[in-house]
C-alpha cells in the first residue's frame, strides 16, 4: 500500500470513497480517505452498490473498542471484508474465528510456542537469513528487498512446522493468492473472478498430507504439537487441525517483511532519495514505530451480536463492522505528528497487532524478526537508493510491497 502524508486540511468527498477498491491502496491515497473519515464520518457506511455494505470505524478509540469487546462484536461472522458474502466455514474451528470462552482455551494451548519466552530460540535463524539475503547486493547487483524478505516469515514458519524448504515458495504463493486474490501476480490460475477459496483448498490439502505423515512418523515440530494438544478436554479434530494450520501459515506472511519494506521506502523519501539508518537507532522504539508506520494489516472485521451504538450511530445486530487499524495508527488525537516516522517515538500506542482477546498470537515472533533484521541491516548497509518505483500489493487487507529494488552501499 502507498503510504502518503496528506495535508492536515485535505479531504475527499465521502461519496467517492470505496474502501473495497484495491486500486485505492496501490494507486490512490488511502491515508487521505481515512483522514477524511476520522474528521467527518468516523462511523461510515460503505455501500457496496446492492443495498448491502458494512460499517467502517477509523478512530483509534473506536477501533480498539470493536476489536476488544467480544460480547458485542463477534469474530465468528468473518474477519475481513473479503468474507462478507458467505458464512465463515472456520467459525468455531479456527482460533482466529472463535469467540471467548472457547477462543481462550485454544489460545492457551496453541500460543505456547509463540510466547515471549519461546521465541528467542529463533534469533540465529533470522540473523542467518538476513545475512544470506544481502549477499547478491554485496556483489553490486540491484537487490529486490521485497522479494528477499517476503520469504523470511514463511521460512521461519516452515522451520517451526517441520515443512521442507522446497515447499516454502509454493506455499508463499498460495498464501498470497488467499490474502490478495485480486493481485495479478497471485490471482489463482487466471480466474476471471479471483477468490481465495481455491488457494485455501490447496493449502489445507497440503496440510492434510502433512498430518497424515505425522501420524505415521511423529516429530517434535509445531505441526505434531498441534496434533497433541487438548482444547476443552479433547484433541483437535482433523478439521480444526487443518483450519489452524492454515491460520498459522497465513499469519506468517502478513507482518514482518512489509514493515521492513515500508521503513526502507520512508527512509529514502526522508533523505531526498538516498536512505540510511540513523547512527544511534534505539532498537525497541524503532521496531514499534516501524510497526505503526507500516500497519501491514489494514483492517479486521467483526459482526454485531446485538443492536449497539458507536459514536451516536446505531449498528444493527448482524451488521458487519470493519475496524481500520491502519487509520487508527495515524489518529491525530493519539499520535503527535502521525505522518512522521520517528524512531524515538515514545510512548507509542499503536494497535498493529489488534486488541483484546484476539491480539496477534505471533507478535513476539514478529518483533524478534524485526529487531534482528534491523540490527543486521544497520550493521551492514551504509546507504541505499531506489533503483525504480516500488510495486505495491493489490489488496484491501494487506498493506504490502511486492517489489522494492535497491542499490545498496555496504560498510567496510
Amino acid at each position: 500500500m502507498r503510504i502518503t502524508r496528506p495535508a492536515a486540511d485535505a479531504r475527499v468527498p465521502l461519496e467517492q470513497i470505496d474502501l473495497t477498491d484495491t486500486d485505492l491502496y496501490t494507486d490512490g491515497d488511502a491515508h487521505l480517505v481515512w483522514q477524511t473519515l476520522r474528521a467527518e464520518c468516523p462511523v461510515f457506511w460503505q455501500n457496496r452498490g446492492d443495498g448491502h455494505g458494512f460499517w467502517a470505524v477509523t478512530r483509534r478509540a473506536d477501533v480498539r473498542r470493536v476489536l476488544s469487546d467480544h460480547e458485542t462484536f463477534s469474530s465468528e461472522g468473518g474477519t475481513a471484508i473479503a468474507m462478507l458474502d458467505a458464512p465463515d466455514p472456520a467459525a468455531g474451528l479456527m482460533m482466529q474465528s472463535t469467540d471467548p470462552p472457547r477462543h481462550r482455551k485454544y489460545r492457551e494451548q496453541v500460543g505456547k510456542p509463540f510466547s515471549a519466552r519461546a521465541v528467542p530460540a529463533y534469533t540465529e535463524f533470522v540473523q542467518r537469513f538476513v545475512k544470506e539475503s544481502m549477499e547478491p547486493a554485496r556483489d553490486g547487483e540491484v537487490w529486490d528487498v521485497a522479494s528477499s524478505f517476503v520469504r523470511l516469515p514463511m521460512a521461519l514458519c516452515a522451520m517451526m512446522m517441520g515443512l521442507p524448504e522446497e515447499d516454502i515458495d509454493p506455499l508463499l504463493r498460495l498464501a498470497y493468492a488467499s490474502l490478495a486474490p485480486h493481485d495479478p501476480r497471485y490471482s489463482t490460475h487466471g480466474a476471471a473472478k479471483p477468490t481465495a477459496g481455491s488457494a485455501h483448498y490447496e493449502i489445507m490439502g497440503y496440510f492434510a498430507r502433512c498430518i497424515g505423515d505425522r501420524r505415521r512418523n511423529p516429530t517434535d515440530d509445531l505441526t505434531s504439537y498441534l496434533m497433541s494438544i487438548e482444547v476443552a478436554g479433547r484433541r483437535l479434530t482433523d478439521e480444526e487441525l487443518l483450519y489452524n494450520c492454515l491460520s498459522l501459515l497465513l499469519g506468517a506472511v502478513v507482518t514482518t517483511s512489509h514493515v521492513i519494506n515500508a521503513t526502507i521506502i520512508a527512509l529514502t523519501e526522508k533523505h531526498g532519495g538516498e536512505g540510511f539508518w540513523p547512527d544511534a537507532m534505539p532498537t525497541q522504539p524503532a521496531v514499534e514505530e516501524a510497526l505503526r508506520w507500516a500497519s501491514p494489516v489494514t483492517h479486521f472485521m467483526r459482526r454485531a451480536r446485538h443492536d449497539t451504538m458507536i459514536v451516536g450511530q446505531k449498528i444493527a445486530a448482524g451488521e458487519a463492522v470493519t475496524a481500520w487499524i491502519a487509520s487508527a495508527n495515524r489518529d491525530e488525537t493519539t499520535f503527535e505528528r502521525p505522518y512522521g516516522l520517528d524512531f524515538a517515538r515514545t510512548p507509542n500506542r499503536h494497535i498493529v497487532f489488534g486488541a483484546g482477546p484476539h491480539t496477534c498470537l505471533g507478535r513476539h515472533l514478529a518483533r524478534l524478526m524485526l529487531r534482528s533484521s534491523f540490527a543486521e541491516l544497520c550493521a551492514a548497509v551504509e546507504s541505499f537508493e531506489l533503483a525504480d518505483e516500488p510495486v505495491h500489493l493489490a489488496s484491501n487487507e494487506i498493506a504490502g510491497v511486492v517489489s522494492l529494488r535497491l542499490r545498496a552501499k555496504f560498510r567496510g
